[in-house]
């Protein structure tokens, strides 16, 4: 999935909170425990879910880099823009008899080895509102737009399969290992949300953010939470440092695939203010 042209735009355009007329540049990365599956059938033709991390070997324990930008520009209206980048492959002997998700033309019989690609790219672009302003406490709302990139494939020793009139599955296995399939798809998942800081100490502020959604538009549905609870020091007027626990969950379904997707994990992040 080709999805960097766009983000850089929409990085030079949007943010995240700020104090007021300031740019804020934050890096980090979460060490995420990840879940993640994908629905599909089995050659007999009966539903089937496969999990990345245990039948696919995908690794569930990995960094994941973390990027937010952001403008306020007044003291109560912000926009912001944040990216999260999650890719995996693995190579494995597959244990199942499974139909490719969205392409029925093609499979993967037990015993196969296989390699198994899945790329996620989430980025969230929005406005926020300040209701809520004190010295030691600020609160407000937020709305905006997730957009997901997802990139899964699967090559090696595939399979050509037709689908029978019992609506089972036939597949004979190509021993080359040069076929590929791949599948991707862009989906724009509308969000809302709130966030509190609050000064817990001096220079540490208790730092949480809570964002929900559910959507269904034809054929497309997904839902989402996402929660962030943390602490932030400041080292300077321009520097902040922090230190959280996150929890991200996403569904999606589309057509007749459907993919469940969250990590958790704890995250670190420097924060520059100009």
């Amino acid at each position: 999935m080709k999805c960097t042209s766009t983000l850089l735009v929409l990085f030079c355009l949007f943010g995240s909170p700020a104090w007021a007329g300031d740019f804020v540049v934050d890096i980090g990365g979460f060490w995420a425990k990840t879940d993640s599956t994908v629905t599909s059938k089995a050659l007999d033709g009966n539903p089937i879910t496969l999990d990345f991390e245990d039948a696919l070997a995908l690794r569930d324990n990995q960094v994941l880099p973390y990027l937010w930008l952001g403008y306020r520009f007044n003291e109560r209206h912000i926009v912001y823009l944040d990216w999260k980048r999650l890719h995996r492959s693995a190579a494995n002997v597959s244990e199942v008899d499974f139909v490719i998700p969205e392409h029925p033309e093609s499979g993967i019989t037990a015993g196969s080895h296989i390699e198994t690609r899945l790329d996620i790219d989430v980025a969230r672009l929005g406005y926020a509102y300040s209701f809520y302003q004190r010295p030691n406490a600020e609160a407000g709302v937020s709305l905006g737009l997730h957009l997901m990139f997802i990139d899964l494939g699967f090559s090696g020793e595939l399979s050509g399969c037709v689908t029978l009139p019992s609506g089972e599955s036939e597949c004979a296995r190509v021993e080359s290992g040069e076929q590929s399939v791949s599948d991707s798809v862009t989906a724009p998942l509308p969000d809302i949300g709130m966030w509190f800081n609050y000064q817990l100490y001096k220079q540490l502020w208790l730092d949480t953010h809570v964002q929900w959604f559910y959507l269904k538009v034809d054929d497309i549905s997904g839902s989402l939470l996402d929660v962030h609870a943390g602490l932030k020091y400041t080292l300077t007027p321009d520097w902040d440092i922090g230190l959280g626990y996150n929890y991200y969950r996403v569904e999606v379904d589309w057509d007749s695939t459907e993919l469940r997707y969250n990590y958790r994990g704890p995250m670190l992040n420097v924060r520059y203010r100009f």
